[in-house]
């Protein structure tokens, strides 16, 4: 498991190219695919040691939107992590935004 303190806004944006997945405690049930559209970044703050930038990503599904909660995120070549994401509003399309912050 990542360690939050660990992962930066480069890294999010070298990995856009794999999906982000929220598994389900069930071994290969899937409950949401997440695709990273952007990484925001924003300065920094003199007595704060860890980088600042905020994530948006867009699900793959209309039928749910996952509320604001920690999830868990399984990516290809990141791993797995532990993050509190909310959801920011609906798509054209019918799928949800998501946002997870880093402050």
């Amino acid at each position: 498991m990542r360690s939050l303190m660990d992962l930066t806004a480069d890294e999010f944006e070298a990995a856009a190219a794999h999906p982000f997945d929220i598994p389900s405690g069930e071994a290969g049930v899937l409950i949401e695919r997440l695709t990273l559209k952007s990484v925001t970044r924003k300065p920094p703050l003199p007595s704060f040691a860890r980088e600042r930038f905020s994530l948006f990503l867009d699900g793959s599904r209309t039928d749910i939107a996952i509320d604001g909660q920690e999830v868990l995120l399984s990516h290809e070549t990141m791993g797995q992590m532990r993050l509190f994401m909310v959801p920011i509003g609906r798509n054209p399309d019918g799928t949800v935004r998501y946002q997870i912050v880093f402050s």
